[in-house]
């Protein structure tokens, strides 16, 4: 009788142990799922971090794009030109200025671009908290509302047909990609002024 007791209770002693035992594989694996969702999440919303930035500071010609690039750290252009600037970013802080009246400093720009990580160990991120221009001007709805490569485009365009109308005047064409800031200044103006008067010779004799 006894040892009949002493089996039944050996029995329900291992039901309990194995109950306990699924029971906390069952949480354990519960709480890896947990941590594997908040990793995936945090993964996605940093992506989405540097695609959103990275997007915002490419004049908007996405078709032309790596995407899966986009979703990581990508810094400006090594080099710039012989004036010390990358063209087409500087061209695009000017039509920032122009559509929504804002000025972003292009040393902010190359500064925010130059760091993968911030001086506390952390991503350099658009929306940390720490870089509200850059915040500003990647989220303000001047980005949405405009097609940015037109910009871009009809600036190039003009210099194109500046260069062709005054070359026999003296005006030596470089590529685009080496203008300096004078230049890109007075090209963002004529687009944007149909009044101005555009001298870009003047500003070539002046060693610009």
């Amino acid at each position: 009788m006894m040892n009949k007791y002493k089996k039944k209770l050996i029995a329900i002693i291992c039901i309990v142990v194995i109950i306990i035992g699924a029971v906390f594989i069952y949480q354990y694996a519960e709480r890896q799922r947990e941590v594997a969702r908040e990793i995936a999440i945090e993964q996605q919303r940093i992506a989405n971090a540097y695609s959103r930035v990275n997007v915002a500071f490419a004049w908007g010609e996405t078709v032309f794009l790596d995407w899966e690039s986009l979703e990581r750290y990508k810094p400006l252009e090594a080099g710039g030109n012989p004036f010390g600037v990358h063209v087409s970013t500087y061209a695009l802080l000017l039509v920032y200025y122009h559509r929504a009246g804002i000025t972003l400093a292009y040393e902010t720009v190359v500064d925010y671009f130059s760091q993968e990580f911030e001086p506390d160990g952390s991503l350099r991120l658009y929306n940390n908290g720490m870089h509200p221009e850059i915040y500003a001007f990647v989220t303000g709805e001047w980005i949405r509302a405009e097609q940015i490569g037109y910009h871009w485009r009809r600036m190039r365009q003009i210099y194109i047909d500046y260069s062709s109308a005054h070359r026999d005047a003296g005006f030596i064409e470089h590529h685009i990609s080496e203008l300096s800031p004078q230049m890109l200044i007075a090209l963002a103006r004529a687009h944007f002024d149909p009044d101005y008067a555009l001298d870009l010779t003047s500003i070539q004799q002046a060693g610009y």
